[in-house]
């Protein structure tokens, strides 16, 4: 871990319990360095801090919590970049309370520009996941880092997306780089490390989730990006918190039409309304950064006219308004299993239907 000792004494102060930025930012302006406010710890100038921090800040104030942290984070293969490094990303550092320290597993790119976050409801529909899955896949196949939060639902279908796309996905979460949550998307997790993605936190290693940690990491969500997609959510979605900040960091905002009887989709139309950029694809997102350009349909290689019978028209037809189970297909069509997972098998290979991820078929044409 490269750092200079300045550099070293910012990270200790920015992982000490209670100093949240503010605070941190606070005690900079007072004592100009970390350094020195290790030195004068317990002074009268750290009396805003109020006792409990104050009293967090002197039992850190020890060479064993020093060194421990600095050790634990070279065992976990975790790296600290404190907003004073290089490393640290530039568009973060612009936001009105940066953190003053990120913990991150894998790599980080401090002038990455083509970064797009995607959140959304954590309650999804099938509709939602499927749109954020493949918003994702078309953004990472023209080389989009995909930013957003490895919650339930429509997080773990971006990331997904990116990861089917071949392309980077960054996780921020709301407890320490190095706890797995939730623990249900423990492969999700390895799977972003282990394709050249990230993971980052504000929080030192060890930080358990905790539910205020999550609306403060919602504004790095945005703080990374250059705009923000909202796929679905409630009026009152947690996902408004990040569209909030966005707004707050100058992020541009965008948002997946719904049905106008969907209570998941009444923020995004909300948004719409208010002068959220609509998105049907991911190439909607690609053309407005001019990150790439909309494939030509009228000069692209003609498609031959795929021939159906009846039966495996029967497959195919609802697969083409949505994603379905095996279970669900096995009640719309009157075949044995044995005889459904034949004809599912061959559709598959004939790169009709797709399995994508949670067991789901869907169908192309």
């Amino acid at each position: 871990m490269d750092l200079s000792t300045l550099e070293q004494y910012w990270v200790w102060l920015s992982s000490v319990e209670g100093i949240g930025p503010k605070r941190f930012y606070q005690l900079i302006s007072i004592y100009e360095d970390a350094r020195t406010v290790w030195d004068n710890v317990g002074d009268d100038g750290m009396r805003f801090l109020g006792k409990a921090v104050l009293e967090k800040l002197r039992q850190a104030r020890s060479e064993q919590y020093f060194y421990s942290l600095f050790a634990r984070m070279e065992k976990e293969g975790m790296r600290a970049i404190p907003r004073v490094n290089d490393g640290y990303p530039a568009q973060l550092s612009d936001i009105y309370d940066p953190p003053p320290t990120l913990y991150a597993l894998g790599e980080v790119a401090p002038e990455e520009a083509r970064r797009f976050a995607i959140v959304g409801s954590r309650r999804c529909t099938r509709d939602g996941q499927r749109a954020a899955r493949e918003i994702a896949e078309t953004l990472a196949r023209e080389g989009v880092t995909v930013v957003s939060g490895m919650a339930y639902g429509v997080d773990a279908a971006a990331h997904e997306g990116a990861l089917i796309g071949m392309g980077r996905t960054v996780a921020v979460l709301g407890c320490g780089a190095d706890v797995i949550y939730p623990q249900e998307h423990e492969a999700l997790y390895r799977r972003i490390l282990d394709n050249g993605g990230a993971v980052l936190s504000e929080y030192p290693p060890g930080v358990s989730p905790r539910p205020a940690n999550f609306p403060a990491r919602n504004r790095i969500i945005s703080g990374l990006s250059a705009g923000v997609l909202i796929v679905e959510g409630a009026e009152k979605s947690g996902a408004m918190i990040t569209v909030a900040d966005a707004t707050d960091q100058n992020r541009d905002v965008f948002a997946v039409p719904g049905s106008i009887y969907s209570p998941l989709s009444a923020a995004p139309n909300r948004l719409i309304v208010e002068g959220a950029i609509p998105v049907l694809s991911g190439w909607d997102v690609l053309e407005h950064y001019r990150w790439a350009a909309r494939p030509d349909a009228s000069q692209s290689a003609p498609r031959n006219k795929i021939v159906l019978d009846p039966e495996d028209d029967q497959i195919v037809r609802p697969l083409l308004e949505q994603e379905l189970s095996f279970d669900e297909l096995a009640n719309l069509v009157d075949f044995p299993t044995s005889k459904l997972n034949s004809h599912l098998t061959m559709l598959e290979l004939r790169g009709i239907i797709v399995k994508v991820p949670g067991g789901l078929y869907r169908a192309y044409l």
